[in-house]
């Protein structure tokens, strides 16, 4: 049995997902990844580059004995429908070991064998973004609908609109690689057609991060249209440098900026704020760092901080200066898990850079494809979401997969 349409099924279900708001594809990758150990063999031992993301994963999971967020192991009861896995770490490293099996057992399909269930893919891909074009049309009106009159309920509503806008954003790199590389000038008027009317939703979505994705995606796709030989390690050794380098590498802007006396949106501003103290943190536990989600538990607040007060609105004095995680995957690798945690995660893109084919060697739709999910991904990683959060670390699997999944169906054209 092939293993390509147990991924078109679970496809299917990645619009739902995004549309309750982009929590479910943890689960999502699970119920892809098991059917792999009864259809396929996975690779044994697994690729040197899957051990290092297993020592990374390992070690976070290891911090949380000295986190100040550490909760025990599970919650709740299976029975009684409210078992809750707490730590951060477990379900960090099941999303690891889900995410091996799916890559393995996508790997394994053989060429020509997803001709239908790449359709699929793209289809489901494409009803996720009618539903995120509707979104920012309708989505005002939906959230006050059903979240009532209450703001801070409204903002739980925008919150998961912009989460599925984001989640979209992940898969946008597949679809306008699909669309630019079929034949004939029309297809790339419907791929221009959906770049615009990406951007447009995502400005209305409030989702700065997918805008910002979208720059990013056409960026990486420029490197290694100069670079067809070195492009993904031009790209992944330089994600890696910035993660090795992120303390220096983000202060050193941040006190660039000051000196400028550049002005910043008040989101941004907020998240610089936050940069500047997770770095006070970093220095504190260099080695070892805070344990995973110690962030959580820093509760500053810019009444503690009045010279940042005073650059801010006088109601934002009893808002905490990190709101639950930095809004920085890198500086909070580095507070949380230290200087070993870093360079463990930056050496797994350097050797993952260095295991990837040239972009020459792949098809057109594939080798764009890889490029703009990096693009997305470094954005998503920089500016939104918990280093930690399980949902986000599937979705790009599950990318990864569907551009496995696409490069497993035959294109005469290309």
């Amino acid at each position: 049995m092939s293993y390509a349409p147990i991924l078109a099924a679970a496809f299917v279900l990645w619009p739902v997902m995004g549309l309750l708001g982009a929590q479910g594809y943890g689960p999502l990758l699970a119920v892809a990844a098991v059917p792999v150990l009864a259809i396929a063999r996975p690779k044994t031992p697994p690729a040197i580059y899957a051990l290092m993301a297993l020592v990374f994963v390992g070690w976070a999971a290891l911090s949380d004995m000295w986190s100040p967020a550490s909760r025990g192991f599970v919650s709740g009861n299976l029975l009684e429908g409210d078992f809750a896995i707490r730590a951060s770490g477990v379900r960090i490293v099941l999303t690891a070991v889900f995410g091996m099996l799916a890559v393995a057992g996508a790997l394994q399909i053989k060429q020509g064998n997803a001709q239908r269930s790449a359709r699929v893919m793209l289809g489901a891909f494409a009803v996720q973004g009618l539903l995120v074009a509707l979104s920012a049309v309708i989505g005002g009106a939906v959230v006050a609908m059903i979240y009532g009159a209450d703001p801070m309920e409204q903002a739980k509503g925008a919150q998961n609109i912009s989460r599925n806008a984001n989640a979209f954003m992940i898969v946008l790199p597949i679809l306008l690689a699909y669309l630019v590389a079929r034949p004939g000038w029309k297809w790339r008027a419907v791929a221009a057609g959906l770049v615009v009317a990406s951007i447009v939703s995502v400005i209305f979505d409030d989702t700065d991060s997918g805008l910002i994705g979208i720059v990013f995606m056409f960026a990486a796709a420029a490197v290694v249209t100069l670079a067809p030989k070195t492009g993904y390690r031009w790209l992944l050794c330089t994600v890696a440098a910035y993660i090795a380098s992120a303390p220096l590498l983000i202060g050193a802007g941040v006190k660039l900026i000051s000196q400028l006396g550049i002005s910043l949106p008040g989101s941004f501003q907020s998240r610089v704020y936050s940069w500047q103290l997770v770095i006070s943190k970093s220095v504190e536990e260099p080695l070892i760092g805070h344990g995973i989600a110690a962030s959580k538990t820093w509760r500053d607040t810019y009444a503690d901080h009045p010279a940042w007060l005073a650059q801010l609105p006088a109601s934002w004095a009893e808002y905490p200066v990190i709101p639950g995680h930095p809004h920085n995957m890198a500086l909070q690798i580095w507070a949380e898990t230290g200087v070993m945690g870093a360079v463990v995660a930056a050496l797994t893109l350097v050797v993952i850079g260095f295991r990837l084919p040239a972009p020459s060697a792949l098809r057109t739709d594939i080798r764009y494809a890889i490029a703009g999910l990096m693009g997305v991904v470094v954005s998503l990683f920089s500016f939104s979401y918990n280093v930690w959060n399980d949902s986000f670390w599937a979705s790009i699997i599950l990318a990864v997969c569907g551009i496995i999944l696409l490069s497993r169906r035959e294109r005469l054209s290309l």
